[in-house]
């Protein structure tokens, strides 16, 4: 499934938008769509919009920024997990969260 686009021809400053899962081991923590998305990537800070070539890495501890379509930007501090991008799919698979700071 793919995240619905705006019309770019009629508005071309609309930004594209992806489906982003945020997933946990014991629940999903953030799922919609987004135009941004920044992972602590092992090699290091990773951004991620829509059209994004695929890619797999691995995470360390660090923050994840999600910026959603409808709304201000979600930070979620993990520990590690890994990203897939896809098709304008992000899926993020965290071990765990902790508290900021």
């Amino acid at each position: 499934m793919t995240a619905p686009q705006p019309d770019t021809a009629s508005d071309p400053t609309a930004a594209r938008t992806m489906s982003v899962t945020v997933v946990a081991p014991d629940r999903v923590l953030l799922s919609g769509p987004a135009v941004r998305v920044t992972v602590p990537s092992v090699a290091g800070s990773l951004g991620i919009l829509a059209r994004h070539e695929p890619v797999a890495a691995l995470l360390t501890a660090g923050a994840v920024r999600v910026v959603p379509a409808d709304g201000p930007e979600v930070e979620l501090h993990i520990t590690g997990g890994f990203v897939v991008v896809d098709d304008d799919q992000v899926t993020v698979l965290v071990d765990a969260t902790r508290a900021a700071g």
